[in-house]
């Protein structure tokens, strides 16, 4: 039973790589639990923590090395994101069959194994539209998860074992299974155009139709920076209401110009993060592929009646900063404006409330 007047926070973070340079990291310091060392505390001070796994396992503890798009990741690596509250894992991206379909089942298995769920993959189209749930203070969180590629081709071959962003006949489906199974519905999306910080068309579109068949927020990764924010008010849209916080001016704050959020309009819209950019990757050779954003969401409960209400009430920014091919920390202040900056955020806290 939901406890009255309460709240619960989860984490969700970037692409997770756990393979090439990370691997050689945590093997020269003989700590798996390296690349999450930095954050110990933000990690374990909340109620479940989300991501997206960029490297298969196969049962084998070899690793590629420098250059390599074929990732696997060791066993011993789990480690790390079963000490760190990862409770759920999207494994629909371009590298899910790294290791072919014997690896795939095997990664699935595997998370499951050490209490973590896996989410837009599976050995039919059901399984890999299959939501998961995952409960916190009584209240029930649905994830579904597609990518914009089944295999690291860019998209052009499609398969059963991978949601898929166009095909919204079973994303809709899956919306409507997970509202009847869980209070919230939140949608991962990996799709993208690599090293940008503006979505494209195909993000655009899916995050919109989640959206418009119930989801409560669409959280994205792939393009290994981070990407704008918008609040989506459906479509159609409310008459009181813009249809996007795209179609707001660009304001002026301390001299600098920023893309104003539609934080205010009391539509009671919904939150897309286009990209939060890379979490534990080893792409060191820039600046914006080191940035990250990790989002701190707050959920209210109210169970005063005999149905609980369990609504999305805030999300923090946390802006973090890659070190040594494999271990984010916390932006510094100037770290922090920078990224903010680049994707037109003012404030590091969003208010979520539907009043808002």
């Amino acid at each position: 039973m939901a406890i009255s007047n309460s709240e619960f926070t989860f984490l969700a973070v970037g692409d997770i790589m756990l393979s090439r340079n990370v691997a050689a990291k945590m093997v020269k310091a003989k700590n798996p639990l390296l690349p999450f060392s930095q954050l110990e505390e933000l990690l374990l001070n909340t109620d479940f923590n989300l991501g997206n796994l960029e490297s298969p396992f196969s049962g084998k503890d070899s690793y590629p090395q420098t250059g390599s798009l074929v990732f696997n990741a060791p066993r011993w690596a789990m480690q790390g994101l079963r000490e760190y509250n990862f409770k759920v894992l999207s494994l629909a991206n371009n590298h899910t069959l790294d290791q072919g379909l014997k690896g795939l089942i095997y990664t699935k298995n595997y998370l499951t194994q050490n209490n973590i769920q896996a989410i837009g993959v599976g050995q039919n189209l059901t399984e890999t539209w299959q939501p998961a749930v995952i409960e916190a203070k009584g209240v029930k969180i649905g994830f579904i998860a597609v990518s914009y590629a089944s295999l690291n081709d860019n998209g052009k071959k499609t398969n059963n074992n991978v949601a898929r962003i166009e095909d919204l006949a079973n994303l809709k489906t899956a919306i409507t299974q997970a509202k009847v199974l869980a209070d919230l519905v939140v949608v991962n999306m990996h799709a993208g155009t690599e090293y940008k910080h503006k979505p494209n068309s195909a993000q655009i579109k899916f995050a919109h139709a989640a959206v418009d068949y119930g989801a409560d927020l669409v959280i994205g990764h792939h393009p290994h920076w981070v990407q704008t924010v918008e609040k989506y008010n459906g479509s159609p849209p409310h008459p009181a209401c813009k249809k996007s916080s795209f179609d707001n001016p660009v304001t002026v704050k301390d001299g600098k110009k920023y893309q104003a959020l539609d934080l205010g309009n009391g539509c009671g819209g919904k939150y897309i993060f286009y990209s939060l950019g890379n979490f534990i990757f080893d792409q060191m050779w820039s600046t914006k592929t080191r940035q990250g954003l990790a989002v701190k969401f707050t959920v209210k409960v109210d169970s005063q009646t005999s149905d609980t209400k369990a609504v999305l009430n805030k999300a923090e920014l946390i802006p973090v900063i890659i070190d040594n091919y494999s271990t984010p920390r916390l932006a510094n202040v100037v770290e922090s404006q920078a990224i903010l900056k680049s994707i037109g955020v003012v404030d590091e806290v969003i208010d979520l409330s539907p009043d808002n």
